[in-house]
């Protein structure tokens, strides 16, 4: 399928890259975990055929995207997503994200509510108690210390692929490797950070919202995918077969599993 990388100036008129992949009529808007940057989208955007185009930025200190002069936050990303739905002439769009890209879908619902057609959160969290946000917390500071990043490389990647973490062959674990070490310790922090305040943008009266988790998901337990769930009025749970990077891994799976949610949606006749 047919990518294309553009770049735009952001909220603070910092370079944010994004790809398009495919050019359907059904407009996702993508948004990637932690480290990554938007072209994992690729086998997902195959997944779910020629019917749909994702948009599928790169994060601010992520990918091909500038890291800009202001530290990173949910809100100034989610202000770089309507920059980028601006230079595309985009009105609305249904957005998914996955873990950090989830929040910032989140973040971009609460911002931009009337630009939002419906979401779909995959292996993320809705909010942070006090012992989470001590853990992530405690995280960042880990990640910032001299050589953080590569001690915390292992214990992040069994999050996220589980035992096969030490599959030196898999190119997705090679490739989160690589990139999470590539991206630093302050940018891994910063958002670390930026994690914890999701909360803050909860809304009483959220767009049509499936919840996805994966059924071994190392990072995020299934009871706080379910808490986030139930946090959201009218949100549709499922579980689905993978780890923490689910949409990455099992592409064809998460397309069969969010493609019902899609078809119930009245946007495309809109």
């Amino acid at each position: 399928m047919a990518e294309t990388l553009q770049k735009v100036a952001g909220a603070d008129g910092t370079s944010v890259a994004y790809r398009q992949h495919g050019n359907g009529p059904r407009l996702i808007t993508c948004l990637h975990s932690l480290a990554l940057d938007g072209s994992w989208y690729a086998p997902l955007a195959e997944a779910l055929g020629g019917d749909y185009r994702l948009l599928a930025p790169d994060f601010r200190g992520h990918g091909e995207s500038a890291r800009g002069e202001s530290a990173p936050t949910l809100g100034l990303v989610a202000q770089d997503i309507a920059a980028m739905w601006d230079a595309e002439s985009v009105e609305s769009s249904v957005i998914l994200g996955i873990s950090l890209g989830g929040m910032v879908a989140q973040a971009v619902t609460g911002s931009f509510p009337h630009r939002v057609d419906a979401q779909i959160l995959v292996a993320t969290r809705g909010a942070y108690d006090e012992a989470a946000t001590r853990g992530t917390l405690a995280r960042a500071a880990e990640v910032r210390a001299p050589n953080g990043l590569e001690q915390a490389e292992e214990m992040t990647m069994h999050r996220w692929f589980g035992e096969g973490s030490g599959n030196a062959a898999d190119p997705l674990v090679r490739q989160a490797r690589a990139q999470f070490l590539g991206a630093g310790g302050n940018t891994i922090a910063e958002f670390f950070e930026a994690m914890t305040q999701v909360g803050e943008f909860h809304t009483d009266s959220p767009p049509p919202t499936l919840v996805i988790g994966g059924d071994d998901d190392q990072s995020i337990p299934g009871a706080v995918i379910e808490q986030l769930a139930t946090s959201i009025r009218g949100a549709e749970l499922r579980f689905a077969k993978g780890g923490h990077l689910l949409a990455f891994e099992n592409p064809q799976e998460v397309a069969a599993t969010v493609r019902p949610f899609l078809d119930s949606l009245d946007c495309w006749t809109r």
